[in-house]
């Protein structure tokens, strides 16, 4: 009959293999983590370009003609 010491070595070993997978498992997750916020991060410049780029037409003469265009169709449609 198997005594208690190797029971007990048995139990600490399967502890410290189940340790040792949630590591791995952690690690893993914590990379896929790391891929999706540089992702996000590059979709926020982009849209932080295109934010600028809008701006940029709005203040050229494009957007100019297009908030003319706008105040008028307001107007006429007041009356």
């Amino acid at each position: 009959m198997p005594s208690m010491d190797t029971f007990i070595a048995v139990c600490l070993a399967l502890i410290v293999v189940e340790l040792a997978v949630m590591i791995g498992a952690f690690v893993y997750v914590m990379l896929r983590v790391k891929d999706a916020a540089t992702a996000v991060e590059v979709a926020a410049y982009r849209v932080d370009q295109e934010v600028l780029s809008v701006g940029e037409a709005f203040r050229s003469g494009w957007g100019g003609a297009l908030r003319t265009a706008l105040s008028a169709g307001f107007a006429f449609l007041r009356r």
